[in-house]
């Protein structure tokens, strides 16, 4: 047996413990404390360089063989930094050993970690700072605030633990990604890199979802890039899971040291003899009009051709472009899995033939109606009016491709005439976008016009204010009218219907829903503008009617009264008409409260009735109980009057005076 000396037994404790320190300093893993309150602790050195961008800089550090194999303790260094910040201005700090190049010293990040505190004004700044061990002390390098670094990015509220990772991007610089939380569910991303001397903020960026950036190799060229998922998850609400793409996309330029955005370029006229000029540019095309399932194949055969040529060529333009499109080609796939509403989903995607393919199963007589049962018990509920504007800004997009396969193309015009009717069902647009994807797919049942409810104009009669229209509404089904109006004017809408959950809504030209006071039969307000109006007729799902099959009769009456107004210096006037059997003229009139009214209507044989009621509601006299035709009085209110001239059992002229004094 060999016996070993102590002298060489502290020999080879010493040696395993220096491979232990070794090891010790490569470690990446960061180390996360809380916050630290130490009332005695070393002093930070100083170091001689002056500040640059809110930094201490000096050169790189030269450390000597004894300092590289010593483990400082980096608990010191976590106390140095803490002492030197706001009293709990961070949930914690974190360090992270660094990675660096053969020869150089070793370099540590320490980051705030966790909340900043909201209660300290000013809001503390999350920050990250780079530090040495050199001549036994701990020197700053660097250090950069990570909030509010430009108008637009206000940077994180929240830092995740392993939020801060070295990346590799160029090998001659330490790269620093930082992932963090912003507000209730936001995400920021920053990308800094810290050249030996200085932090320079290359990506900075915020979304409304956490995860906003990583890391990845596009173009296979050995650098990756930096991808933002700048997606809109708002495209009926946040949780709803629907999402719409948009990736953003920066690319390191070694030669001007930068980080630039790479987007969908076409070759330009320099590269007009390139074999892949054509499908390159029909790829960018497409995909621009968010056609990204037929950009594939374009920028494959792009592709293709570029490998087969003989002439030498840059493919600088075709490598990004096809790097691009399979990104979201790929991404969109994936979002089809999961997507809780995949009719847009695949709009987005433009997949026009599997929408299509979706809306087949229910026909339009469905499609087309009040209570669509693809949008009903679905995320799209309530937010159709967002449906319909995605759905035209998508179509739209597509249409204006030149060139546009028919199938395609046919689909684009079907669902732009979908949203056209979500906004407005008496829109002439419906028609003339199904007649074109008719004629460019005759074959295709959801094409027809036959199987869509039409829309009726209300029109009144000569010196009229009142209409009465009467129908029978299936079930299901929805009958739709449109009439002109202008900015201004009051209008009352009133259906009666054999079905209690027979109801109305009143929308504008645009689709957008006309406020006023709203019951399920009753509508009047002030319209906004001038142009037509759409009120829309049906029944709620859940009405009996609906559920037994059995048709609606209802009768809808609309009421724009003429508004009276005095001449300058005049205190009555005078208004003539002709009233129909059983039918009103409304007038209305401003006054004010004290005010003394009088009203008389003259008619033969005093067969026209006064009625007089406040816009609040109230009446003043009602001719249908009393048979009224004239009224006098001191107004109780400042407001607006409806003065009706009500027809009686035949047809009759009439002639109101009012006067106000």
């Amino acid at each position: 047996m060999k016996i070993i000396t102590v002298k060489q037994l502290l020999i080879l404790i010493l040696i395993g413990l220096l491979a232990t320190a070794c090891t010790a300093t490569t470690n990446p893993t960061p180390t996360l404390v809380p916050t630290l309150d130490m009332a005695a602790t070393p002093t930070l050195q100083p170091t001689s360089q002056p500040p640059t961008e809110g930094a201490t800089a000096v050169p790189t550090p030269t450390t000597s063989a004894a300092e590289a194999t010593a483990v400082p303790d980096t608990n010191t260094l976590l106390t140095l930094v803490q002492n030197s910040l706001p009293e709990n201005a961070f949930d914690g700090l974190a360090v992270l050993p660094l990675n660096v190049t053969a020869g150089e010293g070793p370099l540590w990040a320490v980051h705030s970690a966790g909340f900043h505190n909201f209660d300290i004004s000013p809001l503390p700044s999350h920050f990250i700072a780079i530090y040495t061990w050199q001549n036994g002390s701990w020197q700053e390098l660097a250090r950069q605030e990570l909030n509010n670094l430009d108008d637009n990015n206000f940077g994180p509220d929240y830092i995740y633990e392993q939020g801060v990772t070295q990346v590799d991007i160029d090998p001659t610089t330490v790269w620093l990604a930082i992932d963090g939380g912003v507000g209730a569910h936001g995400g920021s991303f920053q990308l800094l890199r810290f050249d030996g001397t200085a932090l320079h903020v290359e990506v900075i960026a915020t979304n409304s979802s956490p995860g906003l950036g990583y890391l990845e190799d596009l173009n296979n060229d050995g650098t990756a890039e930096v991808i933002l998922r700048q997606h809109d998850y708002y495209v009926f609400c946040y949780a709803c899971g629907v999402r719409q793409l948009n990736f953003v996309v920066y690319t390191w330029d070694a030669v001007n040291e930068r980080m630039v955005e790479v987007t969908l370029q076409p070759m330009l006229m320099g590269q007009q003899g390139h074999p892949a000029r054509q499908p390159t540019n029909r790829a960018v095309e497409l995909a621009n009009a968010g056609l990204w399932q037929q950009a594939l194949p374009q920028i494959e055969e792009a592709e293709r051709l570029a490998a087969e040529s003989t002439e030498p060529a840059d493919t600088y333009t075709l490598t990004w472009d096809a790097a691009l499109i399979r990104l979201y080609n790929q991404a969109y796939q994936a979002e089809l899995i999961n997507t809780p509403f995949p009719v847009l989903t695949n709009i987005f995607y433009g997949d026009y033939a599997a929408a299509l393919d979706i809306m087949r199963g229910y026909g339009n007589e469905q499609l087309f109606s009040a209570r669509p049962p693809i949008i009903q018990g679905s995320v799209a509920e309530g937010n159709e009016q967002w449906l319909a504007s995605y759905l035209l800004t998508q179509s739209n997009a597509a249409i204006a491709v030149p060139e546009l396969d028919p199938a395609t193309l046919a689909a684009a015009h079907y669902f732009r005439a979908w949203g056209t009717y979500l906004n407005n069902p008496a829109d002439p647009q419906i028609g003339a976008d199904l007649q074109q994807a008719a004629a460019l797919n005759p074959a295709e049942p959801l094409f027809n016009l036959a199987s869509l409810p039409t829309g009726n104009r209300i029109q009144f009669g000569a010196g009229e204010t009142a209409a009465s229209v009467t129908g029978t509404l299936q079930p299901q089904g929805m009958a739709v009218y449109t009439l002109a109006a202008q900015a201004g004017q009051t209008m009352t809408v009133m259906l009666t219907a054999q079905d209690p959950l027979a109801r109305i809504t009143v929308l504008d030209g645009q689709g957008n829903y006309v406020d006023g006071q709203m019951s399920l039969t009753f509508w009047q307000g002030t319209l906004p503008q001038t142009g037509d109006y759409v009120i829309r007729v049906f029944a709620e799902e859940t009405a009996p009617s609906a559920g037994s099959g059995q048709a609606v009769d209802y009768t809808l009456q609309v009421i724009i009264p003429q508004r009276i107004s005095f001449a300058p210096g005049a205190t009555s006037a005078t208004v003539q008409g002709d009233v129909a059997a059983h039918v009103s003229d409304d007038y209305i009139l401003s006054a004010q409260a004290g005010q003394t009214m009088t009203v008389n209507i003259d008619s033969p044989n005093d067969n026209v009735l006064l009625t007089i009621v406040g816009a609040d509601g109230i009446p003043l006299t009602n001719g249908n109980m009393s048979g009224a035709t004239s009224w006098q009085g001191q107004l109780p209110t400042t407001q607006d009057y409806t003065i009706r001239a009500i027809g009686t059992l035949e047809p009759a002229s009439y002639t109101l005076t009012v006067t106000i004094e």
